[in-house]
C-alpha cells in the first residue's frame, strides 16, 4: 500500500457528524453536530488547564463555559459551517442546561473525548502495534 501524500491527507473527509433532535427548541427541531477539528479541540482543552503562574480563576471561568464551547464548536449548518462564532458562545449559556449537556455529550462522543475516549481505548487495548518507531 502506498503512503498518502500531503494533498491526499488534506483533502480527506474524516470528521463525522450527526443530526440530533432537539424537541425543546420546537416541534421537529433538529441540529447538526460535527466532530471537532484538532484545532477546536485543542482550544477547548487548553482552556481547562492552569499553566504555571496563572490564576486558578482563569480555569474556573473556562470550565463554566466548557459545555457551551463544545456545542458552539460542534453546531454546524447544512453546509457544515459553524453556527456560532467564538464571540457568540455566551448566547448558549442562556439555553436549557439539560439541552446543552445532552448536545455537549454528543459532540464529545463524535470527537471521542472524555468517557467516550476511554471506551474506545478499552476496546482497542488488545490491538497489536504495527509499523516501526524511530528514536533519537
Amino acid at each position: 500500500m502506498a503512503l498518502l501524500t500531503k494533498a491526499q491527507i488534506n483533502s480527506a473527509v474524516d470528521r463525522t457528524w450527526e443530526d440530533v433532535p432537539v424537541p425543546e427548541w420546537g416541534e421537529g427541531a433538529m441540529v447538526r453536530l460535527m466532530e471537532l477539528t484538532a484545532a477546536d479541540r485543542g482550544y477547548i482543552e487548553a482552556g481547562s488547564v492552569v499553566a504555571n503562574g496563572q490564576s486558578p480563576q482563569l480555569r474556573i471561568e473556562s470550565l463554566k463555559t466548557y459545555r457551551e464551547k463544545l456545542v458552539a464548536f460542534g453546531l454546524v449548518d447544512e453546509n457544515f459551517e459553524r453556527l456560532y462564532t467564538n464571540k457568540e458562545i455566551g448566547e448558549l449559556s442562556k439555553k436549557s442546561g439539560a439541552v446543552i449537556e445532552r448536545l455537549a455529550a454528543k459532540v464529545q462522543e463524535l470527537s471521542r473525548m472524555g468517557r467516550f475516549a476511554v471506551k474506545e481505548a478499552e476496546g482497542n487495548s488488545d490491538a497489536a502495534q504495527s509499523g516501526s518507531s524511530v528514536s533519537d
